[in-house]
């Protein structure tokens, strides 16, 4: 399954706000690091966890933000770990692995999510 967003940065008004509302401390944190990048930064999360909402075939509702947790390797590769029931729902699909993509520019970020 896949799933894709794109947003614009300007949308994001309040990143503290929308921090708490959909972000482990680990992504704060993470993002805390970038101070002049905050907003593309929280955009970025934002917009891959709707992507994973869109692959497991899920609605905003069904799921907590917080069962998805945007993570980082050594090498800044990005990779998702998943909680709770979206972890029951990736589970209920048999799937194996997901995999991430994420671009951003300053006006403009994407994410892909494919699940197989």
């Amino acid at each position: 399954m896949i799933g894709f967003d794109l947003l614009e940065t300007k949308r994001i008004k309040n990143e503290d706000k929308l921090l708490a509302k959909i972000a482990l401390e680990n992504e704060i944190a993470y993002i805390n690091k970038f101070a002049k990048q905050k907003k593309e930064k929280t955009a970025s999360l934002w917009a891959v966890k709707e992507a994973v909402f869109k692959a497991l075939d899920i609605c905003e509702g069904d799921i907590s933000y917080k069962e998805i947790e945007l993570c980082h390797k050594e090498s800044g590769a990005p990779y998702i770990k998943l909680y709770g029931k979206a972890l029951k729902r990736f589970k209920n699909l048999k799937a194996e692995k997901i995999e991430i993509s994420l671009s951003h520019q300053k006006s403009v970020v994407g994410a892909v999510v494919v699940i197989l």
